[in-house]
């Protein structure tokens, strides 16, 4: 009997297929143990040991945790997914967040943000895509009223001379507070100096410090 049950908990273990994700909401967990990411635990209790948690209304097998389709409310402002295996951002993901103004998505695997992305979040003011594998500057952002975006830490070797400007010298609505580029493999004498020619505050832009 006992040798049955194992037999049955080692089946369904290697039912579960590797790790694949599909929508923004879907990640890995770091901790093992924890169903709940890296910076939210709980604090200690001296109770008896919980078992394995998981994100209300998503579901978990082993260290897979599947949050698609949750039905966010359109009135979220900040929404932060900071810390996970994320590896993109497709053009669907922030579909019907018309009101968010503050993304953080640093510390992830990020490579591709898609076109289109940003278009789903007319309002977003602040981004965090630092410390992840992006190659470029996302799109879109020339056509955002952004005021802060983090981009430092990453694989970008290039930026465009629209890359953070509307074309010409018309300015965007709200000017830019905050850029991060630093760490990453862009040389800054290769960036066009009409590049930031919507920031306002050239100490604004951070620069530099790749090795």
């Amino acid at each position: 009997m006992k040798a049955t049950i194992i037999f049955l908990l080692l089946a369904q273990v290697s039912w579960a297929g590797p790790f694949q994700q599909k929508g923004l909401f879907d990640f890995m967990l770091e901790d093992e143990a924890s169903g709940i990411g890296p910076e939210d635990r709980f604090p200690e209790v001296p109770l008896e040991p919980l078992g394995p948690m998981c994100p209300f209304r998503c579901q978990c097998h082993l260290r897979v945790v599947q949050c698609s389709d949750l039905g966010l409310p359109p009135s979220l402002t900040e929404l932060h997914l900071d810390g996970n295996k994320i590896s993109k951002v497709d053009a669907a993901s922030l579909k019907g967040l018309n009101n968010l103004a503050k993304l953080g998505l640093g510390f992830n695997s990020i490579s591709t943000v898609d076109n289109g992305s940003l278009a789903n979040t007319p309002h977003l003011r602040e981004l965090h895509l630092n410390n992840n594998k992006l190659n470029k500057v996302p799109g879109g952002l020339a056509e955002h009223y952004i005021q802060v975006v983090y981009l430092h830490n990453n694989n970008i070797s290039a930026v465009g001379s629209n890359d953070f400007c509307p074309p010409g010298y018309n300015t965007k609505k709200a000017s830019y507070s905050g850029v991060s580029l630093f760490s990453n493999p862009v040389q800054y004498w290769e960036i066009q100096p009409s590049t930031f020619r919507c920031v306002y505050v050239r100490s604004a832009i951070q620069l530099g410090n790749y090795k």
